[in-house]
């Protein structure tokens, strides 16, 4: 049987993976619903919109200098895209900007995988669309600024040339730790706690975690705590339409703006991540959790 150039027997001969390039505002995602036909369009800032405001999210990562968000949508991106391959649907196309080679890795990478031909991974690159940057900053729609266009431009430029040999070559950001995140993780008995003192509060049908206070994404740089036990202080619980989860106090310092465990999610587009997002806080009667530091590793 033919292989790919991963050595991979092509067993999905007819299906095509189409990546889109192109600066904001240069009428790449016009160009990606022209194309899709019966197939699925993926992109990384549908993702983030279904968060909430896309615009005050982005604003809150700068303020912060935590971009953990941006990194989980371009996971959740690449889940969604392989998930549109493995149910056959064609063509899946990624609508993201795909300036850099490692960006359209991890795609190209699953499709090959997954049994893709090489000849039917294609790039489609709208480039600037003939516009100026100026022009492409007054009319992108998620207010991308004049100066990030700029660099976006020439990064743009300097990419080529862009084939499956080259972008597979790059260096791939998912690919440089198999630890998605790191984490105080609860004992069982400080779940049973948990979900003991706050029974009466979960919404009805809610998808319950109660797993871990989240430290960063990733691997931690200072590995010394890794196994170490640590002490969780519940000080409030706060809800929203999607999350409900638990403010907490540790000497384990955290990457996220507000130290929490999410308890439930709502089944109807809940995430953990929205747990950030909870505006509403009541205090409740202190209690404690005890939990180990750990990595979550990919499976």
């Amino acid at each position: 049987m033919k292989t790919n150039s991963r050595g991979v027997a092509i067993t999905r001969p007819d299906q095509i993976l189409i990546l889109m390039r192109g600066i904001p505002g240069s009428g790449k995602s016009t160009k990606a619903k022209e194309l899709v036909g019966s197939g699925a369009i993926h992109s990384t800032d549908d993702v983030i919109e279904a968060m909430g405001d896309y615009t005050a999210i982005f604003e809150n990562m700068k303020a912060t200098n935590d971009f953990g968000k941006l990194f989980g949508a371009h996971m959740t991106n690449i889940r969604n895209a392989r998930k549109s391959i493995e149910a056959g649907l064609s063509p899946v196309i990624i609508d993201n900007t795909n300036i850099k080679k490692a960006d359209m890795k991890p795609y190209i990478k699953d499709a090959l995988i997954l049994g893709f031909d090489d000849a039917n991974i294609q790039f489609v690159d709208v480039g600037t669309g003939g516009l100026t940057a100026e022009a492409l900053a007054a009319r992108n729609t998620h207010g991308v600024p004049l100066a990030s266009i700029e660099k976006m431009i020439a990064s743009h430029k300097g990419q080529s040339p862009i084939n499956i040999k080259t972008v597979m070559e790059a260096k791939d950001k998912t690919e440089e730790s198999n630890v998605l995140y790191t984490g105080v993780f609860l004992e069982k008995a400080s779940q049973n706690v948990l979900f003991h003192n706050l029974e009466h509060m979960i919404p009805e049908g809610w998808k319950r975690f109660g797993h871990h206070m989240t430290i960063c994404l990733g691997p931690m740089k200072d590995k010394s705590l890794l196994g170490t036990e640590a002490l969780l202080r519940v000080t409030h619980v706060g809800l929203s339409d999607m999350a409900m989860a638990v403010k907490v106090e540790s000497d384990i310092k955290t990457k996220n703006p507000i130290p929490h465990v999410t308890v439930a999610i709502n089944p109807e587009g809940g995430m953990p991540s929205m747990s950030n997002d909870i505006t509403k806080w009541q205090d409740v009667r202190l209690f404690l959790l005890l939990g180990t530091v750990e990595e979550f590793k990919k499976r």
